[in-house]
């Protein structure tokens, strides 16, 4: 350890040119920085401090303690845990879906065949749509009384859905909804797939190995970290869901795609109860940081990261 006496030496040591690079390097950090602490620090820690208040907007922030928090569990009405567990369904179906389809496209994309750049590019070409214009699109082609896809199924001699106007299918609905905009996972599977080498596929062949066996034993466990970020960041999307539901069907029918960004909308702009839904943005906070540190906790049994000499 320096003496204090050193440290001033050492500092006055320096070269006019180290002063100015120091001087430019905290200049070139500081907008990251201020948009830090003014746009995401500060807010958290105002709305952390109003969550434990009631806040009806019009009025001053009354401090009530962990009312709002206790409320959350224990008023029905509110429907905080039904949200929850609308959003938990949502995830369990909407996850593997869409996880499944993007490593699907991604193994197709993978191919060296004439023209797949063309159809990359088809497949991505949703993702830049406007969410809010696809969810407009969804929802005429979903109509069940004059909408394509049940015009389509009745056509074919087929039986045609309700869709979103049902409770028993709403969900559904929505979570294949959601595979309209698969796009971005499946670039990060394409090249997670395309940085594994070609020669464990030909030792494989080599081996005997058959497509199923090279896919189980090589393609997989290589892949795994790509499939841990995309499980992660899909996760975290997955719980952030709003705009379908708030769109085609307000948390409808019967409050069966009332996820929990849509209660926490209404509970904020509606009720206006901005403690409340500022108690609820925590709570949200809470279980993706404890799912995501489970997720990352349990990783080392099912990811392999190769070790490069």
């Amino acid at each position: 350890m320096l003496s204090q006496g050193s440290r001033f030496a050492f500092w006055r040591g320096r070269s006019r040119r180290f002063w100015r690079d120091t001087v430019e390097g905290y200049l070139f950090i500081l907008p990251v920085v201020l948009g830090l602490l003014i746009w995401t620090i500060g807010p958290m820690i105002a709305s952390l401090y109003l969550s434990f208040t009631e806040y009806p907007l019009l009025k001053s922030p009354e401090f009530i303690g962990v009312r709002n928090y206790v409320d959350m569990f224990t008023a029905p009405y509110l429907r905080v845990m039904h949200s929850l567990s609308v959003t938990l369904i949502f995830a369990a179906i909407s996850l593997p879906l869409t996880l499944v389809a993007s490593l699907g496209a991604a193994l197709l994309l993978n191919q060296h065949l004439r023209g797949i750049r063309f159809f990359r590019t088809a497949f991505y070409l949703p993702t830049i749509v406007p969410q809010l214009a696809m969810v407009f699109v969804w929802g005429w082609l979903l109509n069940p009384e004059f909408g394509l896809v049940n015009a389509t199924l009745q056509r074919m001699g087929l039986p045609t859905m309700r869709w979103l106007a049902e409770p028993e299918t709403a969900l559904i609905s929505l979570a294949v909804l959601s595979l309209w905009s698969i796009g971005p996972t499946m670039i990060i599977f394409l090249a997670g797939l395309q940085g594994i080498p070609q020669e464990m596929y030909d030792a494989g062949k080599i081996d005997g190995a058959n497509e199923w066996r090279l896919f189980a034993y090589i393609t997989l466990p290589m892949l795994s970290p790509t499939v841990f970020f995309n499980l992660v960041m899909g996760l975290i999307a997955t719980f952030q869901y709003f705009v379908p539901p708030f769109v085609l069907t307000q948390g409808g029918p019967l409050f069966s795609t009332y996820v929990y960004n849509l209660n926490l909308y209404e509970k904020a702009f509606r009720w206006m109860q901005m403690g409340l839904a500022a108690a609820m943005a925590w709570l949200l906070f809470a279980i993706i940081l404890a799912l995501t540190l489970g997720l990352f906790k349990g990783s080392d049994a099912y990811v392999y990261y190769e070790v490069r000499q």
